[in-house]
């Protein structure tokens, strides 16, 4: 399989938009709010999975490590994916932080 670390971010960043999108149209009163909410949980749906992947995948990390950022991630969501991809993911891809 393909190496999927760009699909998970870019998956992270489109589901939180849509949140903050979704938000702003629920408090203006907009309809389509709904609508972007269940396309926000969808896509948190897909790079949570992706998340949980690239973690199993991981030879970095302990049992422990592993489980508990699984749980980390299941339970914080958005919170949780934010911690995840700012200050989590080097460890877990064994990558050095990039400068672009």
């Amino acid at each position: 399989m393909k190496d999927l670390t760009h699909q998970t971010k870019q998956a992270f960043y489109f589901s939180l938009g849509f949140y903050i999108l979704a938000i702003l149209f629920k408090v203006l009163r907009f309809p389509l709010a709904d609508i972007l909410i269940s396309i926000a949980l969808l896509l948190s749906l897909l790079w949570v999975v992706l998340v949980l992947r690239e973690v199993m995948l991981s030879p970095k990390l302990s049992n422990m490590e592993r489980m508990l950022l699984i749980l980390f991630i299941i339970f914080g969501n958005i919170i949780a994916g934010i911690a995840y991809f700012f200050f989590i993911r080097e460890k877990v891809l064994h990558k050095p932080k990039s400068n672009k």
